[in-house]
């Protein structure tokens, strides 16, 4: 710094002032003013450190909630997106088979060392296409069901929608008699062999449970309702982080401002010598 040399030879060797009392009066001023600009310029130092500091943490902070964020629109988008599709695929799909009576095949097998008899039952391909297209529905609503769930202590508006999702339990009985059974979380699990007797026997109500005014139905809703929430679901960075947020920006913000104003009335402190 310019000032500490000058400063070490004009008042160490008194090179500008003379022995006067005035010149020695005006020399302890100077003195005192130059201690006290070294004491600030210090504090400054340490200041701006801490300052910069919390930039830094900030913008780390910030980045770790847009990361999060963009995993949540992520996971969010393919769960509705999958959900959407296989709810489109049962809400009109006909469970009328061409031939019942050959739907299901139970064969006896017998154990000649112990006896033991093992009935291997087997699903005509015509009864596995409709098994598995109300699979993939069960499959896709239990991922949405879990995600919202495990989510839910992001936002009010997430724990509404992962309430939404569990009116299952609503109409548990009307599920469980074509094979689907309700958890409390929303979640389904299917009875396959119910299920498969269920088609083979009353396709029409299975058409009713789970088509376009059952299981379906009610998943293309909660998905259209869910994107419409979308950009609302996770909260923004102010209403997530709150007063910690605005600390930040205030000591990032008009402070940084005032240090570099106390900094340039130090440079020209330093041109004055």
């Amino acid at each position: 710094m310019a000032i500490n040399s000058i400063g070490n030879g004009a008042f160490g060797n008194n090179f500008l002032f003379n022995n006067t009392a005035t010149n020695n009066k005006k020399q302890d001023s100077i003195s005192r003013l130059w201690s006290g600009y070294v004491s600030s310029q210090n504090n400054t130092a340490n200041v701006l450190s801490g300052l910069t500091e919390i930039n830094t943490n900030v913008r780390s902070l910030l980045s770790s909630y847009d990361d999060a964020k963009s995993e949540f629109n992520a996971e969010f988008d393919e769960n509705m997106e999958a959900l959407s599709k296989s709810a489109a695929k049962v809400k009109d799909y006909n469970f009328k088979l061409a031939d019942k009576d050959a739907a299901i095949t139970k064969t006896d097998t017998t154990d000649e060392k112990t006896g033991k008899v093992t009935t291997t039952t087997t699903y005509s391909k015509e009864l596995q296409s409709a098994l598995d297209t109300v699979k993939d529905l069960v499959k896709d609503y239990n991922s949405s069901v879990k995600f919202f769930n495990d989510n839910s202590s992001v936002s009010k508006r997430v724990e509404r929608m992962a309430t939404t999702f569990s009116d299952t339990t609503y109409r548990s009985s009307l599920y469980e008699s074509v094979g689907l059974k309700t958890a409390s979380d929303g979640s389904i699990e299917i009875d396959e062999d119910k299920l498969a007797k269920a088609i083979v026997n009353d396709p029409d109500k299975v058409s009713r449970v789970l088509g376009k005014e059952g299981l379906a139905g009610k998943a293309e809703s909660h998905v259209s309702f869910a994107n419409s929430q979308k950009d609302r679901l996770f909260p923004s960075a102010q209403k997530m982080f709150g007063n910690q947020l605005n600390t930040a920006a205030i000591y990032t913000g008009s402070a940084f401002g005032k240090i570099t104003t106390l900094n340039n009335t130090g440079n020209l402190f330093n041109m004055m010598f």
